[in-house]
């Protein structure tokens, strides 16, 4: 029996590869969240979106708690089973009235997991909707391959501009959230975001959350990547565990996760 989604909710992510909105906190909460990501940039004179692209979990006490919220994992846990580790989270942040966009893409082509059963929990800081670009997915695309190709552009996003070609636009779902709101998608949906054309700065927070048994094939041996254990048991040994911060900014965390992005995109290539 699910803990959080109601069983039809389970069945249309499993078709469809995509749920929302589900709440996990008040408007209050995330602007507390919001607030910390610009005291990060004040602070440290670096840009959230070029800087905590990979672990932003790691230095930062809330967002170490964040992607341990019960409610999100309940509902992860609804569709991936009890044991869970969350193996990266991102923000993606789109200034007001940003050009900035990002292309239609599957998740899968460089993530480097097998079997493929990663969800992605997108969360928002601030609201996030057709006019300040919300994400918008193809239902059902997770269901097949899609090709692609790498084609970068001034405003796109994605470093390396993936891009799924020959998408039906008019297929499209948009998901719009409220700050506090999350939504769920499979790592192999195609998905996309419009440019930001509000007054404000959309702030989003993008967790990838994997079963325990899931490997990394990008590592072998040894080397194994890291991921947090969120929830349950992992008796795997494909990850090796990170460990919870309670400092608001702890700088050495923060230069640990540089290097662990460091190791992961130099086996994405």
């Amino acid at each position: 029996m699910p803990k959080l989604l109601s069983d039809a909710e389970v069945a249309q992510f499993k078709r469809d590869g995509y749920l929302f909105p589900v709440t996990a906190f008040g408007a209050d909460e995330a602007r507390d969240c919001a607030e910390r990501v610009a005291r990060y940039e004040r602070e440290t004179g670096k840009s959230a979106m070029k800087t905590l692209s990979f672990k932003a979990h790691v230095a930062f006490a809330m967002f170490s708690g964040l992607i341990r919220h019960p409610r999100i994992l309940d509902a992860v846990e609804d569709v991936l089973g009890p044991d869970l580790v969350c193996w990266g989270s991102s923000f993606f942040l789109k200034a007001a009235h940003s050009p900035k966009y990002i292309s239609w893409h599957a998740d899968t082509y460089y993530y480097g997991l097998e079997p493929q059963d990663t969800v992605t929990v997108w969360f928002a800081f601030t609201p996030s909707n057709r006019a300040s670009g919300c994400i918008r997915v193809i239902p059902g695309s997770h269901l097949e391959d899609t090709p692609f190709d790498q084609t970068p552009s001034e405003h796109n996003m994605l470093g390396r501009g993936q891009t799924t070609q020959d998408v039906d636009e008019s297929a499209a779902v948009y998901m719009p959230l409220e700050p506090g709101q999350f939504s769920m998608h499979h790592e192999r949906l195609v998905h996309s975001s419009e440019p930001n054309g509000a007054d404000y700065r959309r702030i989003g927070y993008s967790i990838h959350y994997c079963p325990t048994h899931v490997r990394q094939t990008k590592f072998a041996g040894d080397d194994r990547p890291s991921a947090a254990l969120v929830r349950g048991v992992d008796e795997t040994g494909h990850w090796e565990h990170e460990t919870m911060t309670t400092a608001d900014f702890d700088p050495a965390a923060w230069t640990w996760a540089e290097e662990q992005r460091r190791r992961f995109l130099s086996r994405a290539r």
